[in-house]
């Protein structure tokens, strides 16, 4: 029996065609579903590892002013008693030489910010004091060169002539 040499042939490339199709092609598709697979959490851990980093540079960097933070936290007091405020424009009228005759928290409100989720809160102080415009003037600056952001919204003189004066100031402070 003699086997034709093309019928062979084909029939060998059949059976080739046949065993790529049911063994080698499934190993191929799984290999590739794998490195798909690869690529994305590549893709996931380059993508971790750039946020985890830019956190990193974030918390060094607070870190490295740590001391300014700390300043903007004392000017923009998160404590909800006003007693140190009160103390402290008490203490600072007393140094610069003027009397204090009423002082009383005129108005307090929440200004939300569109920016930022966080909520400031305006207070505003009026203080009535009796002294000389020098003293007044030092009283001022001891509030602006205070740790806490004062501003000064308005100040109405008396009609006393003759030393002690009379002063009116609205203060506005803030805090969150």
């Amino acid at each position: 029996m003699r086997i034709d040499r093309p019928i062979t042939i084909a029939i060998f490339i059949i059976i080739i065609i046949v065993l790529v199709s049911f063994l080698v092609m499934p190993e191929y598709n799984k290999f590739q579903l794998l490195q798909t697979q690869l690529g994305e959490k590549r893709a996931e851990y380059v993508g971790q590892h750039d946020y985890y980093a830019a956190v990193d540079k974030i918390y060094y960097d607070l870190n490295d002013r740590k001391d300014d933070i700390k300043k903007i936290d004392d000017a923009l007091s998160a404590d909800p008693t006003l007693g140190k405020t009160v103390y402290y424009l008490q203490e600072m009228a007393q140094k610069n030489g003027l009397i204090v005759k009423n002082l009383f928290l005129s108005k307090s409100s929440r200004t939300e910010n569109a920016a930022n989720a966080s909520q400031v809160k305006n207070i505003i102080f009026s203080v009535d004091l009796l002294g000389d415009y020098p003293s007044l003037e030092g009283f001022i600056i001891s509030l602006e060169n205070s740790s806490r952001i004062f501003e000064v919204t308005s100040i109405a003189f008396g009609t006393a002539t003759a030393p002690p004066y009379s002063f009116s100031l609205q203060i506005k402070t803030y805090s969150y």
